[in-house]
């Protein structure tokens, strides 16, 4: 029974942080339309590129959408961030829980 919960409370807490982290991609694709913030947020890009300036918009990284998230809309970064440990304690626990019923 215990292993169940287990189970129920991974799920819910990993279909959580997918809702998150959707939620944060689409509130950091703003970046796209905000030219100012490219050079100050857009780290990713750079590191990845090898460039000093980004001149476009489909120069941008992907992962440079949730370093805008965080910047501009912490409260749901920090949310997807509890989630995302949440998910990684549940899943300690069924694994402890699976290995001590052995």
């Amino acid at each position: 029974m215990k292993g169940i919960v287990l189970v129920v409370q991974l799920g819910f807490s990993f279909m959580a942080f997918l809702f998150l982290a959707a939620v944060n991609w689409y509130q950091g694709s703003e970046l796209v339309s905000d030219q100012f913030d490219w050079n100050y947020t857009a780290k990713f890009t750079k590191l990845l590129n090898g460039i000093d300036t980004i001149t476009s918009p489909k120069q941008i990284s992907q992962l440079d959408f949730f370093i805008y998230s965080a910047k501009h809309y912490p409260l749901m970064s920090i949310l997807m961030i509890c989630s995302f440990l949440y998910v990684l304690l549940s899943l300690v626990l069924l694994i402890r829980d699976c290995h001590t019923a052995r």
